[in-house]
């Protein structure tokens, strides 16, 4: 790169699995003594002072009202992204600009970058969300399309750079696979009363299908002895609470860690997924896993948990797993082991910024 280009990071959301990998990126560059940018838009789980997760020599640029759903709202702060993001072009002459998820995808295509190399990675496409409307998802996938030869796709899972591929044609596309770092966390100390835990972690929103967990929950009946937690917060938080799971609301990245720790059983139920963080991180810290049978996720988990199509499989399967000690153990085990060798942070950002050309 010139002495005087940059890397610039857009962000719609930046929280849950994007803020695992954003700072890991920024930090690499800056320290490289490239001039690092993030323009980000705020999500309620985006932690308040970001400059907690990042080296203090990245330039955060937050844009106000990005992130809203809202009809009205949504241009709005769709507008104000577009103008942060010309503003912080203006200020190099070219380098890299990586756009991270759909609606930063939209935006950073669509405003003109000359000199700038463009990268994007979708971290699940919005047009598989089948929480939104047939016509806002078919309105996404024409974009998706149209767009796809204006920046070079870095898929974050073989599975989604399969969908990458057919979306791209004769365009660039690369897979480069998430990643996650960290030693086994020190569990925190469980309620009064709780014996088997078993927890899922992440948004309460339709993606990670929090219906499920509650319907999984039903299922395996009230014992005293189980305890059923949601680690983090969202929309559908009420739903969880109405059928006894105990919801943590968003925790700080050691809490988060410790509460995993003290799990028997991470659920990972998933509509949609690019590559999921929060399983890597259970898998990492070497929990047992049960999780929907989705490709991007057997691309994950492997052998190294039990693979589920809906809730009454994940009953089954939590039931399996706490009468059997050495088959849960055994399965943690692996998962530590696969999650260490295959999916590193380390390799995640070599491999990006080899991407990059860095």
């Amino acid at each position: 790169m010139k002495g005087d280009a940059a890397v610039i990071h857009v962000c719609e959301a930046l929280a849950s699995g994007i803020l695992r990998v954003v700072p890991a990126l920024a930090d690499e560059t800056v320290v490289a003594g490239i001039p690092t940018v993030v323009v980000y838009g705020r999500r309620p789980e985006t932690p308040e002072d970001m400059s907690e997760w990042f080296d203090p020599r990245v330039r955060l640029v937050p844009v106000d009202g990005w992130g809203d759903r809202s009809a009205v709202g949504g241009c709005v702060g769709t507008v104000r992204a577009a103008v942060a993001l010309r503003r912080e072009l203006s200020r190099f002459h070219g380098g890299v600009l990586h756009l991270h998820s759909t609606y930063a995808g939209l935006v950073g295509r669509l405003v003109p970058a000359p000199g700038w190399a463009r990268f994007y990675t979708p971290q699940g496409y919005a047009f598989l969300n089948g929480s939104h409307p047939r016509g806002l998802r078919w309105l996404t996938l024409v974009a998706e399309t149209a767009l796809a030869p204006r920046a070079h796709t870095i898929a974050c899972s073989r599975a989604e750079g399969a969908v990458a591929a057919r979306l791209a044609r004769r365009h660039g596309v690369s897979v480069v696979q998430n990643g996650v770092d960290g030693e086994l966390a020190e569990p925190g100390v469980a309620p009064a009363g709780e014996g088997f835990v078993v927890a899922s972690v992440g948004r309460a929103a339709y993606q990670r299908r929090p219906d499920l967990f509650v319907e999984m929950r039903a299922l395996l009946g009230e014992d005293g002895d189980t305890a059923f937690h949601w680690f983090g917060d969202g929309p559908d938080r009420e739903l969880l609470v109405g059928a006894g799971v105990a919801v943590s609301g968003w925790l700080a990245q050691r809490d988060a860690a410790a509460a995993i720790a003290r799990t028997d059983v991470l659920v990972h139920f998933s509509a949609f997924e690019g590559l999921p963080l929060s399983l890597l991180e259970a898998m990492r810290a070497g929990r047992a896993v049960v999780a929907s049978d989705l490709p991007a996720i057997r691309e994950v988990v492997d052998d190294a948990g039990i693979l589920v199509r809906d809730a009454p499989e994940a009953a089954d399967a939590v039931r399996r797993l706490r009468a059997d000690e050495s088959l849960r153990a055994e399965l943690a085990a692996r998962a530590h082991d696969r999650a260490e060798r295959l999916f590193t942070k380390r390799a995640m950002v070599e491999r990006t910024l080899a991407t990059y050309g860095l």
